[in-house]
């Protein structure tokens, strides 16, 4: 096992941003946590009949071609090589059989501050505060949409708004608001606009036998406000649930995958932090069970999990491989 980390409360310490938060405040509040939240591995929570499902989730990270190193030769992904667009943000991208996908992005060079490019400022924040999933995005399913979806979501919070155009249209809140973390796509569309001619569009397929993205861990100053959002879109609500490494949230079930929505006020997390702080990935039969933290990309906690895993934790004690910086 390759290690970074130092002992804390029975777990291993998280260098990064995500879990330094975490190591501090789960060790006060996990013996206070109500029994019914104490399942070693969340349960699987998806709803069917939801219009709503996982599209991507995009990372920011400080050395992007490290990184990608790393995902490929050690964990057994297949990283898609960068795409720049006219600000500066470089994307690469680690794409699913099932339509999802992870986005790696960093920011090559100066961000000038009288620019249109808000979004590239907020990727430049997060890698200086050390990375981390930034966002959420999700999609609809059978054909719904970005306008089916914001027909629904408009009946619940008005200040979401649609913007771009063509594969890049995507409706999203203001930064400040409280759900500026997730924002709603065209199924499979919204990438970056390349400056290279782009690799073909099917999926790679993986030596770890990653298949899809299956859950996300998102913590938001307003969870309840999160909840009721997806619940607009059919969702199940199935409850509080604890992540292996002491961290409680409430599962949401979407067509195929789980939103876990985690109150960052009790955690004591920034509210300039990334948001998205663990992720499941679906592997196949063939897969072996493992979590891996991105210590260089805010301690990012990435589960693959067997499809025929059922409900078991993905190691014996819950731990993870830790990525090695350097």
């Amino acid at each position: 096992m390759r290690t970074e980390a130092r002992e804390r409360c029975g777990h291993r310490k998280v260098v990064d941003s995500a879990w330094r938060v975490l190591a501090v405040s789960a060790c006060v509040l996990a013996a206070a946590a109500s029994g019914a939240l104490g399942q070693e591995a969340p349960a699987a929570c998806v709803e069917p009949d939801s219009p709503l499902r996982l599209d991507h989730v995009p990372i920011a990270v400080g050395d992007l071609d490290a990184l990608s190193r790393r995902l490929t030769d050690e964990f057994g992904f297949h990283v898609r090589g960068g795409r720049r667009d006219a600000h500066g943000l470089e994307t690469a991208e680690i794409g699913f059989g099932d339509g999802t996908r992870l986005e790696l992005r960093t920011v090559r060079g100066l961000v000038d501050p009288d620019a249109d490019a808000t979004e590239v400022r907020r990727y430049a924040e997060l890698i200086a505060d050390g990375g981390g999933g930034a966002y959420l995005a999700l999609s609809g399913t059978d054909g719904a949409g970005l306008d089916d979806l914001l027909a629904v979501a408009w009946d619940v919070e008005t200040d979401l708004a649609a913007a771009g155009s063509g594969a890049g249209r995507r409706a999203a809140f203001p930064p400040d608001h409280p759900l500026h973390a997730v924002f709603l796509v065209d199924p499979g569309r919204a990438r970056p606009e390349p400056t290279a001619p782009p690799e073909p569009a099917a999926p790679p397929e993986h030596p770890n036998g990653a298949r899809g993205l299956q859950a996300a861990w998102v913590m938001v100053e307003d969870p309840e406000r999160l909840t009721r959002f997806l619940l607009a879109f059919g969702a199940r609500d199935c409850g509080p649930s604890r992540h292996p490494e002491h961290l409680y949230g409430r599962a949401v079930g979407i067509r195929g995958g789980t939103v876990y929505v985690v109150d960052a006020r009790l955690w004591m997390a920034d509210p300039g932090s990334a948001p998205v702080v663990s992720l499941t990935v679906r592997g196949g039969p063939e897969s072996v069970s493992d979590n891996i933290v991105l210590g260089s990309a805010g301690g990012l906690w990435i589960e693959l999990r067997p499809s025929d895993a059922g409900n078991e934790s993905s190691t014996p004690d819950g731990s993870a491989r830790l990525e090695k910086n350097g």
